[in-house]
């Protein structure tokens, strides 16, 4: 496993981070135990969750954070990971996705977390949603108060659209501060179709191309969730389809492909990169699944891609990208 040290930070994190989103509805907690100890066991030391994952199951309220504030204690690896959590994110229920992103919700949602993982700081919070109607300035400020009475080392923000990425950046510039530590929107080597994302949760963000060019320049790094776009060009393999020349030359059986993976990522665009991946693996030997996470090292700043897996297998071909150093031009970009 290859480590980066987080830029702005002192944290010397894995270049891949475990997402936890499944555990408890997914997987099990003893599937999960498996999942957090095969990760560590092959270097792996950052860890994502947040404190609504699950909440929309009745029954499996936060229960990630759970699993994980468990796996924690028993086998006592408090030092040895880094954890980042999430909080601010809507009522899940709630039909007009009320905004909870002010300091009473905020703390509510910190302090839970803490509690639950048995931590008395928290690594790196982000905060999961945003609240468009109020002032960026005052959502930094909320956060600098959390970190100066040592609630939380770092923080970033999640779902956040380039404008106000900007609004808080040259904020935090003007009051001397090191600016936003990190972002976290959808990204992954497959472009989704426009206006479309993989829940259809109007308030999550996709990266876009303003924001990409905004990275390159102040070089804020990027931890992106659905990074290897929930498996889709692996799926298309097993599928059977076929590209060729940039054309789809067989349909294969796409009823395999989920209809909700389609709507967000199926297009020529998509296509003609899977045929490169191919390509790519046939001269590498890596799987599909492993080359489209080792795409976020080729970038022109940091970028820890979040991935895991529904299996140990679906985890390994995450975790084998670690040590993969390709080129953009390589990838087709």
């Amino acid at each position: 496993m290859k480590y980066k040290k987080l830029y702005g930070t002192d944290m010397v994190l894995s270049n891949l981070c475990l997402g936890t989103a499944g555990f408890g509805e997914k997987l099990t907690k003893e599937q999960s135990f498996e999942m957090l100890d095969a990760f560590v066991r092959r270097g792996g030391n950052f860890i994502d969750t947040a404190n609504v994952y699950c909440r929309w199951v009745p029954g499996l309220n936060n229960c990630s954070e759970k699993i994980i504030g468990e796996w924690l204690k028993s086998r006592g690896a408090y030092r040895n990971v880094v954890i980042a959590t999430k909080g601010g994110h809507y009522t899940m229920g709630d039909p007009n996705r009320t905004s909870r992103v002010n300091e009473t919700e905020i703390r509510k949602d910190l302090e839970e977390s803490l509690h639950t993982l048995g931590l008395e700081q928290m690594d790196f919070y982000w905060l999961h949603r945003d609240d468009p109607d109020r002032p960026v300035e005052e959502i930094i400020d909320i956060l600098e108060k959390l970190k100066a009475e040592g609630k939380i080392r770092y923080y970033g923000l999640s779902n956040y659209h380039t404008d106000r990425l900007k609004q808080a950046y040259d904020y935090l510039k003007k009051r001397g501060l090191n600016g936003s530590y990190a972002v976290s929107n959808q990204w992954s080597l497959a472009q989704a179709n426009k206006n479309i994302n993989t829940n259809q949760d109007p308030t999550m963000v996709t990266f876009s191309k303003e924001e990409y060019e905004w990275h390159k320049e102040t070089k804020v790094p990027v931890i992106p969730f659905t990074s290897t776009a929930l498996g889709f060009f692996e799926k298309l393999k097993k599928a059977g389809v076929l590209v060729e020349a940039g054309r789809l030359a067989a349909k294969g059986n796409q009823d395999m492909i989920p209809a909700s993976i389609r709507a967000v990522y199926w297009n020529d665009e998509n296509l003609k990169t899977y045929e490169i991946l191919l390509k790519l693996q046939k001269e590498t030997g890596h799987c599909l699944q492993a080359l489209s996470a080792a795409f976020f090292f080729a970038q022109p700043f940091q970028a820890i891609p979040i991935g895991s897996g529904r299996t140990l297998e679906q985890l390994e071909g995450f975790l084998e990208a670690s040590e993969i150093e390709l080129s953009l031009e390589q990838f087709g970009k």
